[in-house]
């Protein structure tokens, strides 16, 4: 739990809740980040994750030259105890950068939309398991999940995941190409989230991840 707390404090997370998941409106971000979750639909995953995708029938990579990286958005706030907004933007820019050079093995990156370019947004956040079901609204921040999941005990109903949602859309139109949630279990953060540098690897992996079992199903 230490450790999770100088995390916390690394990364400039708040705790915005001590045990459960905060019912938050649906058509609001975090909750709201993709357009249509009753798209998705599970595909194979790797161990102690579960992937879900949708890709519109008519989206074909050949129409795209290049790609436009939104800043990732990671779901946490400054707190009052010294750490800044600047801290959680140095996190976010370290992660953006991972995204960039996955990304750019399938496609050039540019800074400008235009035609022939998608844009990919990212977000991650946390979750917490009430039972096997998974509620998009039920979401919590990634502080909050690094400290349930170091909490945790085999008896506990509510069940700690981390949150990544990727959507794919056409920098022009806005029309949606592809949209992927993948959630991954405590088990597979708990002991390896406790530094900013671990995190910011471990998200970057989780990314590429979803990107990789994604685009082969």
């Amino acid at each position: 739990m230490k450790k999770s707390l100088n995390f916390t404090l690394a990364l400039g997370l708040g705790v915005l809740l001590a045990g459960c998941a905060t019912k938050m409106d649906p058509t609001t971000k975090p909750p709201g980040f993709l357009p249509n979750y009753g798209l998705l639909k599970p595909i194979p995953s790797p161990d102690g994750t579960q992937i879900y995708s949708y890709k519109a029938p008519d989206a074909k990579l050949s129409d795209y030259h290049a790609a436009l990286v939104a800043p990732v958005a990671l779901y946490q706030t400054a707190t009052e105890s010294g750490v800044t907004a600047e801290q959680i933007e140095k996190a976010r820019t370290n992660i953006n950068k991972g995204i960039q050079q996955i990304v750019s093995n399938k496609l050039a990156i540019t800074d400008k939309s235009g035609p022939g370019v998608a844009r990919v947004n990212v977000a991650i956040t946390g979750a917490v398991l009430e039972g096997d079901s998974f509620k998009p609204r039920d979401l919590v921040p990634i502080s909050a999940a690094i400290k349930l999941a170091s909490m945790a005990t085999g008896l506990d109903n509510k069940k700690p995941i981390m949150v990544v949602e990727i959507k794919v859309v056409d920098s022009q139109s806005e029309k949606l190409l592809k949209e992927t949630v993948t959630t991954i279990s405590g088990e597979k953060f708990r002991m390896n989230s406790n530094t900013v540098e671990e995190f910011q690897n471990l998200a970057t992996e989780w990314v590429q991840q979803a990107l990789k079992y994604s685009s082969s199903n």
